[in-house]
């Protein structure tokens, strides 16, 4: 039985990162935003105010960062990544929390830099 708790080598793959905004008012766009969000209807509610969250789904891969202002909401899905590497770009992301506004660029750099895979921006 392999072991759980082996280090596995790091993977220098291919990231991407999607972005996709939706006015808190357009309940359909909120909707189709939110759709793969794991416990969106739990995060839905808390939307109306500013929030940060992040979630990571094991069986997609994915890592879903959820921002919202109190009037749009902004998810980004971060795929091609291991949970450790999710983990490290989570850890350098809050290290520099409030300098800078989270954007498609800055996250798309700050995987790169922490993990050395390539990063593709999808639209």
């Amino acid at each position: 039985m392999a072991s759980l708790w082996k280090r596995r080598a790091r993977q220098k793959g291919d990231a991407k990162v999607q972005r996709g905004d939706a006015p808190l008012t357009d309940r359909a766009a909120l909707d189709r935003l939110l759709r793969h969000l794991p416990e969106a209807e739990e995060v839905r509610p808390r939307l109306s105010e500013p929030f940060f969250a992040r979630a990571w789904d094991a069986e997609a891969e994915c890592d879903y960062w959820v921002a919202s202002d109190g009037e749009r909401v902004t998810c980004y899905t971060i795929s091609g990544l291991t949970l450790r590497q999710a983990a490290a770009v989570r850890v350098r992301w809050d290290a520099m929390r409030g300098r800078s506004a989270l954007s498609e660029d800055l996250l798309a750099d700050l995987i790169a830099r922490q993990t050395g895979c390539s990063v593709t921006l999808m639209s």
